[in-house]
């Protein structure tokens, strides 16, 4: 394993960056490992990936009379790796994918096919021994997202993670509808409700939520959170529920103000939506947060300290409140502050370091994919006839040694 400093030396020679200062490297190296609120029963990490389009795969495989090979496919290399989660989307409401792999035309009609698909993603993740964890939404446009709860609603000019979705009464009963139709649905592969799915692990309220527009106290946010959390939990009382949240504040308690000042991060602490008003809510059982240095914008030189600092301050803040945190997404881009991809193995591995020894439940990077499919500026693989090992597969590695440690 490279060491942090090698990291440092490495990395600060790297041109194509808009900082060129020096990077930090991470800090409380070796400091002794943190307390860990556990979701696993002998107290490991959970290991998880995600594969947000498993639902899409298997319809479409459906609508060609053919095996779902690309979910069979993905499934055996995940549980290969020893991932024991996997993190996929439990909706598809985009307009634009109505015959192909839409579920929710409209409200409340929906397209058998596609929800056929996602019946065959619960059995078959069942059979290969995962577990899933299911956004029921989104707040992005991706696959319909929040502006299409509010174009259903008739609200006018819906927008981008429009604010309306969370404090609209028609818009929340709608996305409660929703809920309650795919909660009550009866899998027509294996004759279980979802509700009470063994292969189902934790279902999430929606990917991403941000408090822009809304108090800056957090306090309509997680208004929305405990009604939402709680109509799950009168469904599916046997399952987890998360937010699905990045982990930003509304203020700097509980974060150290003078790192995220001088990285210029403030901007995190002060979204309408708080970490730790959320997790603390009744109905919520998972803590989550995600971490993208480049979407962010982090500073070059503290593209370590930084990630690793995000990941133990929300650790410490939901052991606090004895809840198990999940660090469900995180990456830096191909394309982005650190190009070489040895440089950004060797913050991966410091990032699973932080997993480990700050008391993280678990987690793991985002994205994982089958030999075909397109990447995206995150994409690894393990291909058919490689060892994980392989530099062509980025980072597989590196999760089953996580797997194999955890």
């Amino acid at each position: 394993m490279r060491t942090l400093l090698a990291l440092v030396l490495a990395m600060s020679t790297t041109a194509g960056c808009a900082d060129d200062a020096p990077i930090e490297p991470s800090t409380d190296a070796d400091a002794p490992p943190a307390p860990r609120v556990s979701l696993s029963p002998d107290g490991r990490m959970e290991v998880l990936l995600n594969a947000y389009y498993l639902q899409e795969e298997a319809t479409r495989s459906l609508r060609s009379g053919t095996e779902p090979a690309h979910v069979d496919e993905t499934l055996r290399k995940l549980s290969g790796l020893g991932v024991t989660l996997v993190r996929t989307n439990a909706f598809n409401d985009d307009p634009a994918k109505v015959g192909d792999t839409t579920i929710q035309i409209d409200p409340l009609v929906f397209d058998e096919v596609a929800l056929h698909g996602l019946d065959v993603v619960l059995a078959r993740a069942h059979a290969s021994g995962l577990r899933l964890v299911l956004p029921l939404g989104n707040y992005w446009d991706d696959f319909g997202g929040t502006r299409q709860y509010c174009r259903w609603a008739g609200l006018p000019d819906p927008k981008r993670g429009d604010a309306r979705f969370f404090t609209d009464p028609n818009v929340r009963a709608l996305y409660l509808a929703w809920i309650s139709a795919l909660l009550n649905r009866v899998s027509t592969v294996d004759g279980i409700r979802y509700g009470d799915h063994p292969a189902v692990f934790a279902w999430e309220l929606l990917n991403e939520p941000r408090g822009d527009g809304l108090s800056p106290d957090g306090a309509q946010m997680r208004a929305w959170v405990d009604a939402v959390a709680s109509h799950v939990k009168s469904l599916a009382p046997t399952h987890r529920v998360a937010v699905g949240e990045e982990g930003f504040e509304t203020s700097f308690a509980g974060h150290d103000e003078a790192f995220w000042r001088d990285a210029g991060r403030d901007w995190m602490f002060r979204s309408g939506s708080s970490f730790a008003l959320n997790t603390a809510s009744p109905w919520i059982d998972v803590a989550t947060v995600h971490l993208y240095p480049d979407g962010w914008s982090f500073p070059r030189r503290l593209v370590t300290r930084g990630a690793t600092r995000w990941i133990s301050e929300h650790a410490a803040i939901a052991r606090g409140l004895g809840k198990p945190l999940l660090v469900e997404e995180l990456g830096l881009r191909d394309d982005g502050m650190v190009p070489l991809l040895e440089d950004r193995r060797a913050w991966m591995r410091a990032v699973f370091d932080a997993m480990r020894t700050t008391g993280a439940a678990g987690g793991g990077p985002w994205q994982f994919a089958y030999d075909a499919r397109p990447a995206d500026d995150y994409t690894f693989r393990w291909l058919d006839g490689t060892a994980p090992d392989d530099p062509r597969n980025a980072y597989a590695d590196l999760v089953q040694q996580l797997a194999a440690t955890r």
